[in-house]
């Protein structure tokens, strides 16, 4: 069966009521291991574990040796448990294949399978032998698919990590910290961990999280073109010059940029029919916060800025790429050209 939430295979381990296969798949590998360890414990906890757990690196896996495992008895146990991390089904030969849709054929019932793919095209819609594992593994157990969480999800996630910590953290913070820093729960996970440490107090401030963590340049460059927006121009122009003392690559800054500012300018055009922050989010696959600033920052500006703003860039590119002009003096001069284009907007 597919469990289609996570409530159910949660249910499942509670219950220690494991099923013979698991397959672990998608975007978010701190869920994929989370839930790999939950799985582990239910299945051996204390019971032996030197002799009843068996973990294979994918990279290196002797298929034999991991069936061997897979087939024993368990030691003085009910179970035992093997796991193959990360799971390349596709690129099993012709031997391996058979040994290992042999074991799925006739599981064994008193070991627990656990089988996690981290390939990120692994998409069962395009691409067929990733189609194929999933119905061999449905067959027989559960498969779980683990991607991004909602930003809504993300804070209340941040909220238990900090709270693990015997910290707090406002749903301001949490959205701050989501656009300052990558997305995925492992990278949260332990940025929320040096914070509470830095911090040593009960609640967490602003100052904490700039001290510890270093923005992304996605997040720096979002935070440049809002103060542009805003009217806070030098602030705008101080952004950009920590980026280059971060030794940011100018064309990575120029594309974050530009990158932005045709969010905003399709924010704009969509405004202008009519639309909302749902919209944008769908038009640019973007979680809703910076969807919502970024309907914001477009209210404050004209079509016209938008399109004058699109040439810039584009001729910054040009002449970073072909002249022989200093390429962070190329940058400083897109933000001041911007910032004369705003307050004549």
């Amino acid at each position: 069966m597919i469990l289609e939430q996570e409530s159910q295979l949660l249910a499942q381990i509670k219950e220690g009521d494991l099923s013979p296969v698991y397959l672990l798949y998608g975007e978010e590998q701190y869920l994929k291991e989370l839930y790999c360890r939950k799985l582990q414990d239910c299945a051996v906890g204390d019971a032996f574990p030197e002799f009843n757990l068996h973990v294979f690196d994918g990279n290196k896996l002797d298929m034999e040796q991991a069936a061997a495992a897979a087939e024993s008895m368990p030691f003085m146990a009910e179970q035992r448990c093997v796991v193959i991390s990360p799971f390349n089904y596709g690129g099993l030969n012709s031997k391996d294949k058979e040994i290992f849709d042999s074991l799925l054929e006739a599981p064994v019932p008193t070991t627990v399978l656990i089988l996690i793919v981290n390939d990120p095209d692994f998409l069962p819609k395009k691409n067929a032998k990733a189609k194929k594992l999933i119905a061999h593994v449905d067959h027989v157990g559960v498969v779980m698919e683990l991607n991004k969480r909602s930003e809504s999800d993300m804070g209340k996630f941040l909220q238990r990590k900090a709270k693990d910590c015997s910290c707090s953290i406002s749903k301001e913070l949490c959205q701050y910290l989501l656009e300052r820093c990558e997305d995925d729960m492992l990278t949260l996970s332990n940025e929320i961990d040096k914070i509470c440490a830095y911090s040593g107090a009960e609640e967490i401030h602003r100052s904490d999280i700039d001290a510890v963590t270093e923005p992304v340049l996605d997040a720096v460059g979002f935070q440049m073109t809002d103060l542009l927006s805003s009217g806070r121009y030098g602030d705008a122009l101080s952004k950009l010059q920590t980026l280059l003392k971060m030794q940011q690559e100018p064309l990575a800054i120029l594309g974050a940029v530009g990158g932005h500012f045709r969010r905003i300018s399709a924010a704009r055009t969509l405004l202008d029919a009519g639309r909302n922050a749902s919209d944008l989010q769908k038009l640019c696959g973007i979680p809703d916060y910076p969807a919502r600033k970024t309907m914001e920052a477009a209210r404050r500006f004209t079509p016209a800025f938008c399109r004058k703003a699109a040439e810039l860039v584009m001729e910054t590119d040009y002449a970073i790429k072909t002249s022989f002009d200093d390429a962070e003096r190329l940058l400083e001069l897109l933000i001041l050209r911007l910032a004369q284009e705003a307050r004549n907007d």
